[in-house]
């Protein structure tokens, strides 16, 4: 995996990517194939997109990028709500040199590349949205857990929420690998982006959307239900769900190859 740090608004972003390296603040060459621009969760960063990347790479140009404040972006804050992460995004593409490009949004990211596709959508190509939703169900007692670690007041939580049965039992090194991407970003920038996912309601805006527009859903996900994800599908003309079985919020890491190949055939059939 190659990384490097671009100026985003003021923002020293980190990005991930595969193939030839390029001159500090130079953009790396996005020239093969369709550019994806992968978009993480909550709390998370880009390297949790790893399997995509490394899958995508021999035919197209996928690169994710650490949101401020996350990751090893600069911040110790993150932005207030979807909309600032939807402008910020489209600053990320301007100093990629992009016009445009295919949106892969992952839980949060999803909001946000769907808000970006309906107040720009010259800049969008296609959306890829998975485990995520218009209008996110977070109960309070989630959101005060969160404010106690982010206080001092409670130790972080690692557990197995998010995750498919089948994950817990037979490939618990993908559980543990996402505690450790989320101890890399600051309890006080997953708090900021829970409030930020609880306050979004994008379930008419999203209407005007008219990309191609693939949907994937975890059939045990209890975060972003296959229910939330049904309804983005009713609002989006023409999109496509395919629900994984086996797999929960944390379809991109419990079921990689599933995922990627929903996604590679998806890029596929875009004109």
């Amino acid at each position: 995996m190659r990384t490097k740090y671009l100026d985003v608004h003021g923002h020293a972003t980190f990005c991930h990517f595969l193939g030839p390296t390029t001159l500090p603040g130079v953009p790396p060459d996005l020239s093969r194939g369709r550019k994806v621009i992968l978009i993480h969760g909550a709390g998370g960063n880009g390297n949790t997109w790893h399997y995509q990347i490394e899958s995508l790479a021999p035919m197209h140009s996928p690169i994710a990028l650490d949101l401020p404040g996350h990751g090893r972006s600069s911040g110790v804050e993150g932005l207030m709500s979807i909309r600032d992460y939807s402008e910020f995004l489209g600053h990320f593409l301007e100093a990629l040199h992009i016009d445009s490009a295919v949106l892969a949004g992952w839980s949060m990211g999803g909001a946000i590349a769907m808000d970006l596709a309906q107040r720009h959508p010259a800049r969008v190509e296609g959306l890829i949205l998975v485990a995520t939703a218009a209008r996110f169900t977070i109960q309070d007692e989630v959101y005060k857990q969160l404010w106690s670690v982010m206080m001092g007041r409670a130790p972080q939580a690692f557990t197995t929420d998010g995750f498919a049965k089948k994950t817990i039992k037979e490939n618990f090194n993908a559980v543990r690998e996402l505690w450790m991407e989320q101890t890399k970003t600051d309890p006080r920038v997953r708090c900021t982006d829970v409030r930020a996912c609880r306050e979004v309601d994008l379930r008419e805006s999203i209407a005007a959307i008219r990309k191609p527009s693939l949907i994937l859903a975890g059939a045990e996900d209890v975060i972003t239900t296959p229910a939330d994800s049904e309804l983005i599908k009713s609002k989006i003309p023409g999109s496509r769900l395919e629900v994984i079985a086996d797999g929960g919020h944390m379809i991109p890491v419990e079921q990689p190859a599933a995922v990627n190949t929903a996604i590679a055939t998806f890029l596929a059939e875009l004109n």
